[in-house]
């Protein structure tokens, strides 16, 4: 299927600290016509879904503004450079909950959005996680943290309340390494 698509070229058509869009030229030989394809390129991402005693879960609710609206999610974030994915999971879950996990567990690697983003998201539970660490929000975060059953996440789910894409997407992953 690849074997029709040939690359021709690549401009950067915008660049600042979170993000790069580029468009990328590709000639496809089936129809032998080239057109640029817009691809976002941005760190790769850690989201993490940990445990605290009594099964529950913890999430983070904070004001998104490409929905403008209030999620309520996992805790998550960008891997720095040169970052291995564990180490930004273990430092993202105590940046945004104060939780120090006992074991986290590799879940797997979800592609955002193939069709123009170029990162990748690592999953992660977190299991036997206390609240022994520090919150250390950055700049522009302002993160509630709210503990509840899985049961009652699930419900949430259900009822819409929980629509952020690689958060279910984790959730997934979470579920099927559970079983």
């Amino acid at each position: 299927m690849d074997k029709f698509w040939h690359p021709k070229g690549v401009k950067l058509k915008y660049s600042d600290n979170v993000l790069r869009i580029e468009h990328h030229f590709y000639n496809f030989s089936k129809v032998n016509s080239t057109m640029p394809f817009t691809v976002v390129n941005t760190s790769d991402w850690v989201i993490i879904i940990p445990e605290i005693k009594g099964n529950k879960f913890v999430l983070v609710k904070q004001f998104r503004i490409g929905t403008k609206s209030t999620t309520l999610e996992f805790p998550g974030g960008a891997i720095s450079a040169g970052e291995e994915p564990q180490t930004a999971a273990i430092r993202e879950l105590e940046e945004e909950t104060g939780l120090i996990p006992e074991k986290l567990n590799y879940l797997g690697i979800i592609n955002p959005n193939p069709a123009f983003m170029s990162n990748r998201c690592f999953a992660y539970s977190a299991t036997g996680c206390k609240y022994d660490g520090k919150m250390n929000l950055d700049m522009f975060e302002d993160i509630e943290v709210e503990e509840c059953q899985q049961s009652y996440f699930d419900e949430m789910v259900k009822a819409g309340k929980i629509t952020h894409s690689i958060v279910l997407a984790a959730y997934s992953m979470y579920l099927l390494n559970s079983t």
